[in-house]
């Protein structure tokens, strides 16, 4: 009896309503896969982006001053945000060795450490 009047509780499902649970989900699926896409291109975007600002910083560095040292590289690479990298090159831009350019790292930078032994190993 207690299993019937459970049964008369919870009615169940029309091959409609299945059809339509499916035909949900399946809509669901391809509006995830959507926005996924999408969001992984302006993830791909930012990446790039921010790829070509430390190339650009290495590129003026290395254009105005020679062979960079390994460890001002390694940190300038480790900058993940953007307009860190853009004052960094506006300072690249102007700095005469790479101790200046390194103080101003250091500064813009607070990871980066205070000792800068600039050689080129």
């Amino acid at each position: 009896i207690k299993t019937f009047e459970e049964d008369r509780k919870m009615p169940l499902l029309t091959n409609m309503e299945l059809r339509g649970i499916e035909t949900g989900k399946e809509i669901g699926k391809e509006i995830g896969k959507e926005i996924g896409k999408e969001i992984g291109k302006e993830i791909g975007r930012e990446i790039g982006i921010l790829e070509k600002a430390h190339e650009d910083v290495k590129l003026v560095l290395r254009t105005r001053l020679g062979d960079i040292p390994v460890k001002i590289e390694q940190a300038v690479d480790k900058i993940s945000v953007l307009s860190i990298l853009d004052e960094l090159l506006k300072v690249a831009i102007k700095v005469d060795c790479f101790e200046d350019f390194h103080q101003s790292l250091v500064k813009l930078s607070p990871k980066v450490p205070e000792s800068n032994e600039s050689d080129k190993s």
